[in-house]
């Protein structure tokens, strides 16, 4: 199968919209199940990434994972292990939701296919997704250690993820939008003149550096929340590919998202060159 002339669209699964941030190791189910069934009934060819949300985030935070190698720290080389094993967990849990459907999907593990060089950054080995998507099985990455040429280590986010993916297979693919399905309906900002929150739901790229962000409370997450999103949306954009804002817990949004239905959410306009 040649892809290059075939649409793909990338779709991150919030980790607080397929668990409880609140509840530690918590899995909301019936969630991830109308997600699935979803991606499913839309017919597009797909990689998902996912968020650790209640899976890895307590777990980095406890060990401070985020940040290296810290000696003072009781059992971090443990935490380290942890964090990646937890993560798995939830990871094996959305795959097997799709396999129960009879739909082919395998978890690609992203400290395997990620690494980081102190001089050149994050780098990715795209072989095995690509030969992935040539099999017509649907990949599943997510948030994960990530290694260093060094000897550290450190987080990679979904988001992270997602941008590098873009970056290397934006020249061999054809990827169509980017989807982030969250809690909310979108990106909400506040309007100067009033201080009143509205729905963001379009935004030019020149636009982004100027928009005032409304703040709706704030969970637990060791990976930059919703500033470092933004930036990393910038940088999608600049590659040519929309992005899109979405609540994946209103049922029919992913659907209408993946076939490009209109619905409520916030869309990103690329770059104009």
């Amino acid at each position: 199968m040649n892809m290059k002339n075939e649409s793909i669209y990338i779709l991150k699964m919030g980790g607080s919209l397929i668990t409880n941030k609140n509840e530690p190791f918590s899995l909301r189910k019936n969630i991830i199940s109308n997600v699935v069934s979803e991606i499913i009934a839309s017919g597009k060819k797909i990689i998902i990434i996912h968020g650790g949300g209640a899976f890895g985030h307590p777990t980095a935070k406890k060990y401070d994972i985020n940040s290296g190698e810290n000696l003072s720290i009781d059992n971090q080389i443990y935490g380290l292990a942890k964090t990646h094993s937890v993560m798995t967990e939830l990871n094996k849990y959305i795959v097997d939701e799709f396999m129960k459907r009879q739909v082919p999907a395998i978890s690609i593990q992203t400290s395997c296919v990620f690494i980081r060089d102190p001089e050149k950054g994050i780098e990715l080995n795209l072989e095995i997704i690509k030969l992935v998507l040539n099999l017509g099985i649907i990949p599943i990455l997510y948030g994960d250690i990530i290694f260093n040429r060094n000897g550290d280590f450190s987080i990679i986010s979904g988001d992270t993820i997602i941008l590098k993916l873009c970056e290397s297979l934006g020249g061999n693919l054809q990827l169509s939008k980017v989807i982030f399905a969250m809690e909310e309906d979108g990106l909400f900002i506040e309007k100067p003149e009033t201080d009143e929150i509205i729905l963001a739901e379009r935004i030019e790229y020149k636009q982004i550096d100027n928009l005032t962000l409304a703040n709706l409370g704030k969970k637990i997450d060791i990976t930059g929340g919703i500033t470092i999103k933004i930036k990393n949306i910038k940088e999608i954009l600049k590659l040519g590919i929309p992005v899109q804002l979405i609540n994946g817990l209103k049922k029919g949004n992913i659907e209408k998202a993946l076939i490009n239905k209109r619905l409520r959410g916030t869309f990103f306009e690329t770059l104009r060159k």
